[in-house]
């Protein structure tokens, strides 16, 4: 009898393991695997190879009319995340970063369960921002102190900076330092160029822009990679011939000035200061599926992110422009803060890890943003002016002096809000929220409530025309009337 009954316990503990389906209608795509049941017990499986630190990316619907589904991701025989539902449904998404480097395993499991199922996943590898200073904006610091510094050198008032009392010259402590030491170079033929074309109305940004597209002094040169609008600022009338005419005399002499103020010494004096400014910067930068989850949220991707430390620029000044040749981005910005030269303590302003986190998220997000504003029809803007009359006075408040401006910032906060949420910051996205809307951006809730919508859906809408659609939902919701 004996050995009779372990055959028959082995045909039983078979059959409780084998899947038992009706009605079963399935797609299984590599990246996707989706089905309806009238009935599923068992389990459906999907692996993907992963590296360390890779992320992977998963969107999926869970229909449970009766009965459990279960979608797990594992490695090694241990599950790494899963979700179930039972007797109801869910969709959404996750993300998660591979502990370790091997095979995973997708699984849908079914336990006596109606209804369906669809599951997307994507692989990608983790980004990171790249920290580095650049010579040409550290060259452009110190032209920008030849400038203004007989102002804040004159500044003799005390103000309040950061929450200490100081004069000018304090608050900007590189200026005076710069200062004496290259104010005999102020008669420089770049000096002379510069002056007059801020005078024409190019400001900081417009320099600091082209000068991160082209190659570094001593060699700056205009490259086949550099942006053209950044070029075409260089004529008035639009003259592609004068521009590029222009904007190589204005290198030449750029590189002319490094090579008369030796940049490299300078550069050399300074350069405990800049490594420590680096790793301030670099220790600060989000995690590796920060850069991911954004481009996934946004469908959109760029090839680099740079952070530019600069200890030349002026403090809490920061600029940032996109090459849009070669897809990479780049913000450069001065300390935080005031800066210490103390040997014993040298503390460079940069060490901050909730502005940095600002910098990525706020700054690159406008490159993914800004874009989709840019396409919305003139006629639109125009239309929804009047929305920017309950915010006017807290807005001039930030600077932003007209609707189109502060509708910028709008869809790029919103996207702050979204993406925060996204890696697991849930506390910090609902701060944000209720900061920026006390701060006068009333229309975040709704945009944020759009753009989630769109998020979640399997829409093939891109994310520029949903902030089209999403405008025009915007104007309908708080037309003239209704706001009265």
């Amino acid at each position: 009898m004996r050995f009779i009954l372990i055959p028959l316990l082995t045909v039983i503990l078979l059959a409780s393991c084998a899947t038992t389906t009706r009605n079963w209608k399935s797609n299984d795509q590599p990246g996707q695997f989706a089905a309806s049941f009238g009935l599923f017990s068992g389990k459906e499986k999907h692996t993907v190879n992963l590296t360390k630190d890779d992320i992977l990316f998963i969107k999926y619907t869970l229909i449970a009319t009766s009965g459990e589904i279960t979608l797990s991701v594992s490695n090694k025989g241990g599950v790494v995340w899963q979700k179930k539902v039972t007797g109801t449904s869910d969709t959404s998404e996750h993300h998660l970063v591979a502990p370790s480097t091997g095979q995973y395993t997708i699984t849908v499991n079914g336990q006596k369960a109606t209804g369906g199922f669809e599951v997307k996943y994507k692989a990608v590898p983790p980004k990171t921002v790249q920290v580095k200073t650049h010579r040409n904006i550290e060259l452009y610091g110190l032209m920008m102190v030849l400038d203004d510094g007989p102002y804040v050198l004159t500044q003799k008032d005390t103000m309040d900076y950061s929450g200490r009392r100081a004069v000018m010259a304090q608050w900007y402590s590189m200026v005076p330092r710069n200062y004496e030491r290259y104010k005999a170079f102020d008669t420089c033929r770049i000096m002379s160029i510069y002056k007059k074309m801020e005078t024409a109305g190019n400001g900081y940004d417009f320099f600091t822009g082209f000068l991160l597209q082209v190659g570094e002094v001593p060699f700056a040169r205009i490259s086949a990679t550099t942006d053209l609008q950044q070029i075409a600022r260089f004529s008035p009338k639009g003259d592609t011939a004068e521009a590029r005419q222009k904007a190589t005399a204005f290198l030449d002499a750029l590189n002319d000035f490094s090579r008369l103020i030796d940049l490299d010494a300078h550069l050399a004096q300074y350069k405990p200061y800049y490594e420590l400014a680096i790793a301030s910067v670099a220790k600060n930068v989000p995690r590796g599926d920060f850069l991911p989850v954004m481009e996934q949220y946004y469908r959109k991707q760029f090839s680099e992110y740079n952070l530019v430390p600069s200890l030349n620029l002026f403090t809490a000044m920061g600029f940032g422009t996109m090459n849009r040749s070669t897809r990479t981005i780049y913000n450069t910005f001065g300390s935080f803060t005031f800066q210490s030269f103390d040997s014993k303590h040298p503390d460079m302003g940069f060490d901050d890890p909730v502005q940095i986190r600002a910098l990525a998220a706020h700054e690159f997000g406008h490159s993914f943003t800004n874009p989709a504003i840019d396409s919305l029809p003139p006629s639109l803007i125009k239309e929804t002016a009047y929305l920017y009359e309950p915010i006017k006075e807290e807005m001039k408040k930030h600077g932003y002096t007209i609707w189109l401006q502060s509708l910028y910032e709008h869809l790029v906060r919103a996207g702050e809000v979204i993406v925060a949420e996204k890696i697991g910051d849930s506390t910090r996205a609902v701060s944000m929220l209720q900061s920026n809307i006390k701060s006068g951006f009333i229309y975040l809730p709704f945009m944020v409530q759009e753009l989630k919508k769109w998020d979640k859906s399997n829409s093939s809408v891109d994310f520029n025309n949903e902030v089209l659609q999403m405008i025009v939902k915007l104007k309908e919701a708080y037309k003239p009337a209704k706001m009265n």
